[in-house]
C-alpha cells in the first residue's frame, strides 16, 4: 500500500510511504525513482540488521523498531523487532515497511495535516524517524529494569522467591538483542556524518540519544549478567550451608555409632557387660562425647552463622 503522506513544490518535497509491498511493487519504485538495486534487495530480506548506505545522493537506511506485540520468550531480532527501510534524497523521502507501525502511523498523521511547514523537511523528518525507533526501546528497557530489580529482591530476601534461571536467562537474551540494535543504530548514525564535516545539529541529536539509549541497555545486560554469576553463586552458598548442617550432625553422631557398634559385637566378655550401672555408664559417656564435641565446635566458631 502506498502512502503520499507529504508533498510539496516549493521547496520540493515528498514523503512516500509504502506499506507491505510486493517484490513487483518495489521494483517498480526502484525504476521509478532510480533506486539501486542492492538496496532494493535489502528491503525484501526481514533479517536485516541497522545499516546506512550511500548511492550517489541517495541515503540508503535499515532501522529495527521494537514490536510491542512480541511475545515475552522472544529470542531473535526478527521476533523482538520490526525493520523500517529509508530511502532519503533531496526533495525525496521513501519509507518502506512490512506491517504498518505505530511510530509511523503517529508520523504520517504529524507531518500530513498538524506539522509546521518549517518542520516539513527531509530533516526533521529523518530526525523523527529515528527519534521514533530509538524511543520504542524505552518501555521494553524500563520493563527490563524493573524486572532486574524484582530478581535481585527476590535472591536476597528468603520470604521472596528465588526466580528460575531459565527466567533470568531470558531477560538477558532480550537485553542482549536490544543492545546489539542499539550498538549498530549508533553506527549507522555516525556514518550519517562524514568524516571532516561539522555534525549537523539534527544529528548530533540523533546520536546522543542514541548514546543514552545504547548506554542504557549495555548497564542492563552487566546487570542481569552480574545477576546470573550471583544466583550461582548464592545457590553453591546455599549447598554449602546444608552440607555444614549435615557434617555437624554426622559428627556427634560418628563417635556415638562407634560405641553402639562395639557394644552391639555380643561378645560374652566385655567391659561393664554384667554390672547394674553399665547401662547409664555408656549413656553418660555418649552424652560427654557429644557435651565435648560441641564444646569444641562452639569454640572454633563452626556453629555459628
Amino acid at each position: 500500500m502506498q502512502r503520499t503522506v507529504f508533498q510539496s513544490n516549493d521547496p520540493p518535497f515528498l514523503w512516500l510511504d509504502v506499506t507491505a509491498p510486493t517484490p513487483e511493487e518495489l521494483h517498480a519504485l526502484a525504476r521509478r525513482y532510480d533506486l539501486h538495486a542492492t538496496a532494493v534487495l535489502d528491503c525484501l530480506d526481514p533479517e536485516h540488521l541497522p545499516k546506512h548506505e550511500k548511492f550517489g545522493d541517495t541515503s540508503f537506511l535499515i532501522f529495527r523498531v521494537h514490536d510491542y506485540a512480541a511475545p515475552s520468550s522472544a529470542g531473535t531480532v526478527q521476533e523482538l523487532t520490526r525493520k523500517i527501510a529509508i530511502f532519503s534524497r533531496p526533495g525525496l523521502m521513501l519509507t518502506l515497511h512490512r506491517s504498518d507501525l505505530p511510530m509511523v502511523v503517529t508520523l504520517r498523521e504529524r507531518f500530513g495535516g498538524t506539522a509546521l511547514a518549517a518542520e516539513r523537511t527531509p530533516q526533521s523528518l529523518l530526525a523523527a524517524l529515528v527519534n521514533a525507533a530509538l524511543d520504542s526501546y524505552e518501555k521494553p528497557l524500563q520493563r527490563a529494569e524493573d524486572a532486574l530489580d524484582e530478581f535481585e529482591t527476590g535472591l536476597f530476601r528468603p520470604e521472596v522467591r528465588t526466580p528460575a534461571l531459565e527466567r533470568i536467562h531470558a531477560l538477558k537474551r532480550t537485553v542482549g538483542l536490544m543492545r546489539r540494535i542499539l550498538w549498530q543504530t549508533q553506527n549507522v548514525l555516525q556514518h550519517l556524518s562524514p568524516a571532516g564535516e561539522p555534525t549537523q545539529p539534527y544529528l548530533q541529536d540523533l546520536k546522543e540519544n542514541a548514546e543514552s539509549y545504547h548506554f542504557w541497555s549495555d548497564q542492563l545486560y552487566e546487570g542481569v549478567a552480574n545477576l546470573l554469576g550471583m544466583h550461582v553463586a548464592m545457590a553453591s552458598h546455599r549447598t554449602n550451608e546444608v552440607m555444614r548442617v549435615l557434617t555437624v550432625f554426622s559428627a556427634f553422631f560418628l563417635p556415638l555409632t562407634f560405641v553402639v557398634g562395639v557394644y552391639g559385637m555380643n561378645f560374652t566378655h566385655m567391659p561393664e557387660l554384667e554390672r547394674r550401672w553399665g547401662y547409664p555408664a555408656v549413656l553418660v559417656v555418649m552424652a560427654g562425647i557429644c557435651l565435648a564435641i560441641f564444646t569444641w565446635f562452639r569454640r572454633r566458631g563452626w556453629l555459628g552463622r
